[in-house]
């Protein structure tokens, strides 16, 4: 069971890295208010390295690289972003069941199944 500090969202995102003086495009997949998760397989990163991230125009990360796989990486942010902050980035996919979330009509009533012709 994977057990974390913070509630992961999936972003999905490319997003701005700063390494150093030098600017790269990564992908960000998960966010937590402690870390995330990218794929940087064209840079070459090491544990540890200090990373600055621009999640969006005005939310940003600083942290360090704690774990590398495969062109993936973790980064472990030097201070935690705001719950608000990783949930406006963030979204959470539904958990409900297929067949509450048919198509109604405003009354709340199922429409009928599309037919083919």
């Amino acid at each position: 069971m994977d057990e974390r500090e913070h509630e992961r969202f999936i972003i999905d995102r490319e997003v701005e890295c700063f390494v150093g003086e030098r600017r790269h495009e990564v992908f960000v997949y998960d966010l937590s208010a402690g870390g995330c998760m990218i794929e940087a397989p064209h840079l070459e990163l090491e544990g540890g390295t200090l990373i600055h991230l621009r999640l969006n125009h005005f939310i940003e990360a600083q942290g360090k690289i704690v774990w590398l796989a495969k062109g993936c990486a973790g980064v472990r942010f030097d201070w935690k972003l705001a719950d608000v902050e990783v949930q406006h980035l963030g979204f959470t996919p539904r958990q409900d069941p297929f067949e509450t979330i048919a198509p109604c009509d405003r009354l709340g009533r199922p429409l009928p199944a599309y037919q083919q012709y």
